[in-house]
């Protein structure tokens, strides 16, 4: 009767482990920028325009695995006070009043929407001639290939006070 117990009890026990749900696999990292924010990979949800500053800067830190190198104010920009926040993959966030204002971004490897990446060539469209080089848009996101370059040195969108 004993042995009727114990042996129950296993296979008890060992049907609860077998039906337990597997362990989640970790959500995905990385973002893609675009003309109306930020668009976290893995899911519908979206960091757009206008959201507070320490939500998005606590949420993009989680998407990239790392906080801000930096967080900078420059009280001279065009659109008044801007606090950028730096990140070392060159993505930065601009906020002013405390709203997510735009982004850009000056380094390979973060592709936007689109896609047009830093360090590509762009594709064949009309470009503006600017004090900067040559710029031109598509789908709400900037591009500027600086004189004596055939790549994209810089992509954003939104307000545009920081470039590192």
């Amino acid at each position: 009767m004993r042995l009727a117990v114990l042996l129950a009890s296993a296979l008890v026990a060992g049907c609860t482990l077998a039906t337990s749900p597997a362990p989640e696999s970790p959500a995905p990292r990385g973002l893609t920028p675009d003309g109306e924010g930020l668009q976290p990979a893995g899911t519908d949800l979206r960091i757009d325009f206008g959201r507070a500053q320490d939500g998005v800067i606590d949420a993009v830190t989680r998407l990239l695995g790392q906080p801000p190198a930096d967080i900078t104010r420059n009280p001279e920009c065009g659109a008044g006070l801007v606090t950028a926040a730096y990140w070392p993959n060159g993505l930065t966030l601009n906020f002013t009043q405390g709203d997510f204002t735009g982004w850009v971004v000056t380094e390979p490897g973060l592709a936007t929407a689109g896609p047009l990446a830093v360090g590509q060539l762009p594709p064949a469209v009309a470009m503006e001639e600017t004090t900067l080089g040559r710029e031109f848009e598509r789908n709400g996101v900037w591009a500027l290939v600086e004189d004596g370059s055939p790549e994209i040195s810089a992509l954003w969108s939104g307000t545009t006070c920081f470039f590192r």
